[in-house]
């Protein structure tokens, strides 16, 4: 561990109404291209896609998904890089893991509607690259 990840809460969070709308089927439903997945790369995923489309949501009752210091290093990585862009690169914000985590359940939050959107509506016509990099 370093010292930023020692100033990061111990567990990254969903709000349990969005978890059990959108998160559980994804990954529940065998017709589901996230079915049996892990949770938190679904939250992830969710994360990515509510940043593309600048959605957040607040967490009102949280849910733990999964704990910070599990997480392998490209997810810490996403994390930080999400945080400094919505800081307008603002370094210090990288110090407040309180902050950081804020922001990316907000975005996993605000992702997760659409994500089961285009799953259990495009179904198979669903492509992650073109839902993250290609411009609507």
């Amino acid at each position: 561990m370093n010292i930023i990840d020692d100033n990061y809460p111990q567990f990254i969070k969903i709000d349990r109404e969005i978890k059990e709308k959108y998160l559980d089927p994804l990954i529940n439903t065998p017709s589901s291209q996230f079915y049996k997945r892990e949770q938190g790369e679904v939250y992830f995923i969710a994360a990515a896609i509510g940043f593309n489309n600048k959605i957040q949501q607040k967490t009102s009752k949280n849910f733990d998904v999964r704990t910070y210091n599990g997480l392998k290093d490209q997810y810490k990585l996403f994390i930080r890089i999400i945080a400094l862009t919505e800081s307008k690169f603002d370094y210090g914000i990288l110090k407040d893991g309180s902050k950081v985590l804020k922001i990316i359940e907000q975005y996993a939050n605000g992702g997760m509607a659409i994500l089961y959107d285009k799953i259990f509506s495009s179904g198979a016509d669903f492509s992650l690259e073109d839902e993250l990099f290609v411009k609507h």
